[in-house]
């Protein structure tokens, strides 16, 4: 569900003039689609870092 929360967050943000459902409809998804862009953000990080330092590690030699 996140990934389509925040696709359709961006749909709606991107709308001029939005009726009142979809506003409510905003309003539910944002929460959602923000726990989504936090968790991708850590997980992304948390996978890279290892590389990274690895990679540093062999470079310095």
């Amino acid at each position: 569900m996140g990934k389509a929360a925040l696709d359709r967050v961006v749909e709606l943000e991107g709308l001029e003039g939005l009726t009142e459902e979809q506003e409510v409809e905003l309003a539910e998804l944002q929460p959602k689609a923000q726990q989504w862009r936090q968790r991708r953000i850590g997980t992304g990080w948390e996978r890279l870092l290892p590389i990274v330092l690895w990679s540093w590690r062999v470079w310095r030699g």
